[in-house]
Order: C-alpha cells, then structure tokens, then sequence
C-alpha cells in the first residue's frame, strides 16, 4: 500500500476527468471547481507518484504511458468501488422488532407489510411485554414495536395493525359450548383465565373494566406460561373456566371453541409503533398521512 501513501481518492476523480476531457479548462467546468486549483492537484498527484502522467500541450493534455496504466487501474478501481457500494446497498438490513404476546400471524403479516415496503430489510422478533415497548423504543433500543393498547404513547407514532372485539373461548364439551354466541349473563359465576395484568396493564385494567360494567366480575385464574399447550391444558375439563382472546388469536384447536360475546364486547387493538423521531416513525408517520415513506 506504500504506492498509495498520500493518494486521495479526489485526486484520482480529478485525474480521470481530465484525461477524459482532454483539458484542464473543461474538466475544471465539468467538476466545477477553479481551474488552477485543478492544476495543482493533477502536479501535486504526479509528485504522490513519482512519475509524469500527462504531457502539457497546447492543444491540451496527453496522457504519458505512465499516465495510461494509471488511467487503466483508475477505471477497473472505480467499476469495482461502485459495484461493491451497490452490493451493499442491496444486503438486507436488520430491523429489531419487539412483539408482545399472543400476535396472531395476521398481524404479524399485516405489520411487514407497513416496515418493509420497497427495502431489503431482515426483521428480528423479540417478545417484549407491552408495558416495556415505549421506554426501549424511545432508547433506539427497538426500531419498532407491535403492542396492546393502551400505553403511554408519548413521543412515539402508531399505526393500527388489527381492532377486534374479544370473544369467549372455552372447551367443545363446556356447557357454554353448544350455544352459537353468549351474552355476559351466561358467563356470571364463571372463572377467567387471564395472563398476568403487569405485562400490560392498560389492556387489563380496560379490560376488566368493562367486563365489571357488564355485570360480570369474574375471579381470574394466572395464564403466566405463555403456552399454548398449558392453555388448553387449563381450559380443557373445567367447566366453569373460560378465556377471552379475538378470533384472530384463537388457534383453531379441535378441542377448544370460540364464541362471541356481547353487547359491547372489550376489544383488542394491537398496534405498530416506533419513536416519532426516527427514521421508521417518520416512515409510519408519512404512511398514515398517505404520503410515500421517508427514506
């Protein structure tokens, strides 16, 4: 690399435009700096060398034998400097995403489609609690996050990626099972199977809210596994245990079913966030006002 000792890669950009021009006058035109300036560089890059690469003529400048190889070189360099830089360009980048618990597929598929339009992006899950999304999206932590409503929003932009109203969900043998929808009078006296309120408990609190405001105060039985197996497990048998989750998120087991409920179910709205002041919140940002994404 000694050959390159004090070689700037603008000394080589201002060499190849002039021997392209063929004038100092015109390549000073085409790279719009001044014209002695120019001079200087192309003298100072034949000392950096130890060789001249260009015959003063007056006509113009002529390139020396020397001058041709480094032109030669100068060229196959700069073809691969710009197909190394479109290379890179084109590898996928890695997009952390934290995604709470129990995030059917459909959401899932419905948030990639708002992140990656047109970029070659790899996106990295990670189950965080919704409770946590706000505090490590705002610390650039995560570059996005999908989470139960409501949290503190502050400083970060949402975009809506599923709203649906809740239903029951119990086993196909649960004296409930049989009848098409339920109302909040069937499910007084029944048990609540229900994950642990820390993990997000705007969702809960909201939640139980409403459900005390239908008449029904249900005493909760912990879902802390996060397992779908211990889920079935817990519901399966009991007859006076149910769960609530949307359609979307009840898993098509043979051995459990989903009903609706109502009037006035509670509903689950699932949402992408990012810090508003971040690329990807602008991107979320311009894609709501209907606008392309800021790049």
């Amino acid at each position: 690399m000694d050959e390159l000792s004090g070689v700037e890669l603008r000394h080589l950009r201002y060499f190849a435009a002039v021997a392209e021009a063929g004038t100092v006058t015109e390549a000073a035109r085409r790279l719009r700096i001044a014209q002695p300036s120019l001079s200087q560089q192309i003298r100072l890059l034949e000392r950096r060398i130890g060789t001249q690469l260009f015959r003063r003529l007056p006509q113009g400048m002529e390139l020396t034998e020397a001058g041709r190889l480094v032109l030669g070189g100068v060229n196959r360099a700069f073809g691969e400097l710009s197909s190394s830089i479109a290379a890179a360009r084109a590898t996928a980048r890695t997009v952390s995403v934290g995604v709470c618990r129990g995030v059917p597929q459909s959401v899932l598929a419905a948030a990639e489609q708002v992140i990656t339009p047109g970029r070659q992006l790899r996106l990295a899950y990670e189950q965080v609690d919704s409770q946590l999304h706000g505090d490590l999206l705002r610390a650039g932590t995560l570059a996005f996050g999908i989470l139960r409503m409501p949290v503190d929003t502050s400083g970060l932009r949402l975009r809506t990626v599923n709203d649906e109203p809740l239903g029951v969900v119990l086993h196909g043998r649960h004296p409930l099972a049989d009848r098409p929808a339920l109302t909040w009078t069937d499910l007084r006296g029944q048990r609540l199977l229900w994950f642990p309120s820390e993990r997000a408990p705007g969702y809960a609190a909201a939640v139980l809210t409403r459900l005390s405001e239908h008449g029904w105060t249900p005493d909760t039985v912990p879902d802390d596994h996060g397992s779908h197996t211990l889920f079935r497990h817990r519901l399966i048998g009991e007859d006076d245990l149910v769960a609530l989750r949307p359609r979307s998120g009840s898993s098509g087991d043979p051995e459990l079913v989903w009903r609706p409920v109502g009037p006035e179910p509670p509903h689950e709205r699932l949402v992408l966030a990012a810090a508003a002041d971040t690329p990807w919140g602008r991107q979320l940002a311009a894609e709501s006002a209907g606008a392309p994404p800021t790049r």
